[in-house]
């Protein structure tokens, strides 16, 4: 009985598939190495404690940006978002000892995202004021304003102005203010409450609740 011999193309097959297997994984790596995104400069850097620092840094390349942890000069995490509301002197940023928040910008939206400081788990994103959307962050006045069990976030537009308190154990909203349409221009949170500079006036919110205690107008 005669015997098929298999057509000598086969023989070839393997190699081939070899070959085919180790273009691919090349690709691959180059595709990883120089259009995955990378860290560029940093924009602003927050000591939370005597060891560890939160950096925010611009993608290389891109509109996007970086969160990190840091212990030191180490890198304990790293997390891509949207590009960065906030700047030197108007942080973005708030922290407890359990997350972390950033604020952001998309799509002409104003957003807050959180983290977990222990491995950068993502809590969840708010989107604030959505009613008012598109949205810009207001070329002054603070963006981010914090107690460290709560972030305050300011957002407004031509004639609207917003607080929103997030609580920065959960990442969930907790109450939310309008401010009416004058410019908020500066702002901070002490043990009186949240105060803001709001055209002539100097307001007064409780933390709480978001409930105005009274207004301070200037003395001048």
């Amino acid at each position: 009985m005669a015997t098929s011999r298999a057509p000598r193309w086969l023989g070839y097959l393997g190699p081939a598939i070899v070959i085919v297997g180790a273009a691919v994984a090349a690709i691959a790596i180059w595709y990883m190495q120089h259009v995955r995104p990378r860290a560029g400069a940093v924009i602003d850097t927050f000591a939370i404690d005597p060891q560890h620092s939160v950096v925010v840094r611009a993608e290389e390349g891109g509109d996007r940006s970086f969160l990190e942890l840091r212990e030191g000069d180490t890198v304990k995490w790293q997390a891509l978002i949207p590009h960065y509301a906030g700047r030197p002197g108007r942080p973005g940023v708030a922290w407890s000892d359990l997350a972390v928040t950033v604020r952001v910008e998309r799509d002409t939206r104003a957003e807050v995202f959180s983290f977990l400081r222990s491995n950068a788990s993502k809590l969840g994103a708010l989107r604030l004021a959505p009613e008012h959307e598109p949205i810009t962050t207001q070329p002054q006045g603070p963006i981010t304003l914090t107690d460290y069990a709560r972030s305050y976030e300011i957002v407004g537009g031509r004639d609207w102005n917003q607080i929103i308190a997030i609580d920065l154990h959960t990442g969930k909203g907790v109450w939310k203010v309008d401010l009416g349409p004058d410019p908020i221009t500066a702002g901070g949170v002490d043990e009186h409450g949240i105060w803001l500079q709001q055209g002539d006036k100097r307001r007064l919110l409780d933390r709480a609740t978001g409930t105005e205690h009274r207004d301070i107008r200037p003395l001048n």
